[in-house]
């Protein structure tokens, strides 16, 4: 607002009091009037002491801050204060209380005191209720019965409306809400007038900038076409706000998301170790990028966007900002929770807001982390479970989160394709994406970053151990074969861990100087698939026995089957924790590491169903009896045998179908076969593991001293390494090349 002039005596033939101006002015009014005085009076200067623009943000903000201030202090100010039960019993003894209200509808009782209650300025307090008001009128009258007061000097105790209990309170609930939405009104009105005069009352009204349409004409502006002086940058703004759609004031109330900016990052693919054949792919964006005539000169189409897939921690974030460094290209990086809110609205908003950013700094590159949060499948299913109803409880067309996934694939709809601007997105579970995310024209690259093989983990650890300082004592080279030989499996960020717990260890340890050792890796790649060794917890002699039964019973069964590709690397009957990655959380844990296969047949399968119950029959073995000890590795072989069923066709009976388990993993769920094929398939199942258990039985049986052998070794070191595991469990030795050891042995 500006404060002008009263009046204006330079204009002539115009009535004093028709030149008068007001007082009062949005600022961009009083500038065109300015600009328009100064027009037409080329020697009169604008107002020189004009205090400059006030937005009238933070005048509505002001009203609405006093509007809820009264709300508040009416609020406080009529309803009384609350009492416990405990406290209303101290008052009636001291003779504190005047009388009582009480409503058959209201859980309180109304208690008026003859003073002020100590810390309030009120004179009335409430008492919930604990049973009815007739069981509280009789308490009290119980009271004043056993403290010897008359009956004409007892308490008034009335029953009393509604209208009743608001008089007490000294305020009424409705007149605090009439007086609240007539003060709301008042601000609205204003608001929206404000709206009007400028021309702005479609911000109020809609949530999204419109694209174009007529420019309304205005008084201010000449129909014949004139040099008119560059506006500054603030009256562009508010010239450009006039005309447009969009959330009043451009502002998000919730997060602050309007100050979007590109993201810093010094990641270069030469910093990516591994990921060969997924950098290959990347970098082709790094041309599109750099050189889009090239491709647009052929009549080739630049991809909209890339979805990364693979398991966490393969690196695909990394992958993405060592392609915007490399590309050189603004990089706004933001994680799909981010654009979903309670409020509704607002995730569809932000996303328009990214892309508008964006592409005003084309070319550009558009990452979003997580997108299963985001863009999960939509589903027509209610909340009672039923199907066919369109927005139900179970993804509606009203959700804030359809909302914003149809915002997202709109936006990828109007991208063009010369602005230059690409969306990269990274998720781990590709099979909660919703289908019309995955169709060609939006992401139009599916790229998967799969786990390292033993190349890429070689790589990775080379990085990695470049940085912590070793002991003199290790050969690096053999280092790195040793544990890229026995960490198959493992991600780029597991293996960094692994490092990095390593050196934890050795700073542990008495003389830390020395440097990382051998052993602290040993004991970091226990503690990453195990979980740490719970020494404070020490097992009893039975259960010591039982935990080496299990152990060695799935250690000598993985040996005695070498088409598994499983070899027993290490046997432990330490107890450990739930934290590894195995989960294991037992008695004991088994190190078997397997062969980098892809593809298995069925009876490989049912060895390796075998190994893992190996230890629930070596109890049946050697106690004739089974105890819990091998729940976990009993329901991994049920969901092996299940798989080899209901999704690989690996069953006779069943024949050769496949049905897709429901990730989700409800059970209300329909599925896509009858209740007599579930039924087969159960029985099916169930006859994998009798026959691998049976089997298992039997090859123990016939290797029983072998296993005795395991037993009695276990329980006497706990711990038993590759070379004493070759010498109990095998005759004779013979030369063959053991992964990830100096020494040499077979398998039968």
């Amino acid at each position: 607002m500006l404060i002008l002039r009263a009046f204006d005596r330079t204009a002539v033939g115009v009535p004093p009091l028709l030149r008068m101006k007001p007082l009062l002015c949005p600022s961009n009014v009083c500038k065109r009037m300015s600009a328009s005085d100064s027009a037409s009076n080329p020697g009169k200067t604008p107002f020189p002491d004009s205090p400059g623009n006030l937005p009238l943000m933070w005048l509505f903000f002001l009203a609405s801050a006093g509007i809820a201030f009264y709300a508040g202090y009416l609020l406080n100010r009529g309803y009384p204060h609350l009492v416990d039960y405990d406290t209303f019993l101290k008052l009636l003894e001291r003779g504190e209380v005047e009388g009582i209200v009480l409503n058959h509808h209201s859980p309180y009782a109304f208690v008026s005191l003859h003073s002020v209650y100590p810390g309030t300025d009120k004179k009335v307090v409430v008492v919930p209720l604990l049973q009815s008001p007739e069981n509280l009128e009789k308490n009290v009258r119980e009271k004043e019965k056993l403290w010897g007061i008359p009956q004409d000097d007892q308490l008034p105790i009335r029953y009393g409306t509604r209208r009743d209990i608001a008089d007490q309170s000294g305020s009424s609930p409705i007149a605090l809400v009439a007086t609240t939405i007539v003060l709301s009104a008042i601000v609205i009105t204003a608001y929206i007038y404000w709206g009007v005069k400028r021309g702005k009352i479609s911000q109020i009204f809609s949530s999204g900038r419109s694209q174009g349409g007529a420019r309304p004409y205005t008084k201010l502006e000449s129909k014949t076409p004139q040099s008119s002086p560059k506006k500054s940058t603030v009256e562009d703004k508010l010239e450009s706000d006039r005309y447009s759609g969009g959330l009043p004031f451009s502002w998000d109330p919730f997060s602050g998301f309007q100050s979007i900016r590109p993201v810093t990052t010094n990641v270069k693919f030469k910093d990516v170790a591994g990921l060969h054949a997924s950098k290959q792919e990347v970098m082709e964006f790094v041309s599109y990028l750099k050189d889009p005539k090239k491709y647009q000169a052929l009549g080739a189409k630049l991809p909209k966007g890339a979805l990364l897939l693979g398991p966490p921690g393969t690196g695909k974030t990394l992958l993405v900002k060592a392609l915007a460094n490399e590309a050189d290209v603004p990089f706004f990086s933001m994680a799909g929770s981010e654009f979903v809110e309670v409020i509704g609205g607002l995730g569809a908003s932000r996303i328009r807001q990214l892309f508008r950013t964006a592409r005003a700094k084309s070319p550009a590159i558009i990452f979003i982390d997580e997108l299963d949060s985001l863009g999960r499948r939509r589903t027509a299913v209610d909340s009672g479970g039923r199907r066919g109803s369109p927005g139900g409880g179970g993804g509606g067309g009203v959700s804030e989160m359809e909302q914003t996934l149809n915002q997202l694939l709109v936006e990828m709809d109007g991208m063009d394709t010369a602005e230059g601007t690409i969306v990269f997105a990274a998720t781990n579970r590709a099979d909660l994406l919703d289908k019309a995310l995955l169709r060609a024209g939006r992401f139009d690259r599916h790229i998967f970053i799969d786990l390292p093989n033993l190349a890429e983990r070689k790589e990775l650890l080379a990085m990695y151990l470049a940085k912590y300082r070793l002991s003199p004592t290790i050969l690096q080279g053999e280092l790195i074969q040793h544990l890229a030989t026995w960490t198959p499996g493992m991600s780029g960020a597991d293996i960094a861990r692994l490092c990095n717990e390593a050196a934890l260890v050795a700073a542990r340890r008495d003389s830390p100087l020395e440097g990382v050792l051998r052993d602290d890796f040993e004991v970091a790649f226990e503690r990453i698939l195990a979980g740490a060794a719970k020494r404070s917890n020490p097992l009893s002699l039975p259960e010591r026995r039982v935990a080496a039964v299990q152990e060695a019973g799935r250690a000598l069964v993985a040996w005695l089957l070498p088409r598994t590709g499983l070899l027993p690397v290490k046997v432990s009957i330490v107890p450990r924790t739930m934290a590894g990655l195995e989960g294991s959380g037992g008695l004991g844990f088994t190190h078997l590491v397997p062969e980098e296969r892809q593809l298995f047949n069925s009876e490989e399968l049912k060895d390796r169903m075998a190994v893992m119950l190996g230890g629930r029959a070596a109890e049946q073995v050697i106690f004739n009896a089974i105890s819990d000890a091998s729940q976990r590795y009993l329901r991994k072989a049920n969901e092996l045998a299940f798989k080899q069923v209901r999704e690989w066709g690996m069953s006779t009976a069943v024949g050769h179908l496949s049905f897709e388990n429901d990730p989700s993993g409800n059970e209300f769920t329909m599925k896509p076969y009858s209740q007599r094929t579930q039924m087969l398939i159960e029985l099916e199942a169930q006859q994998l593991v009798i026959s691998a258990f049976t089997r298992c039985v039997e090859l123990l049986q016939a290797n029983k001293d072998k296993l005795q052998r395991l037993i009695d070794a276990l329980l006497q070191k706990e711990v038993l390494n590759y070379d004493e595991l070759v010498k109990l469990c095998q005759d004779q030795s013979s030369s063959s090349d053991v992964p990830g050891s100096t020494d040499t042995a077979s398998r039968p």
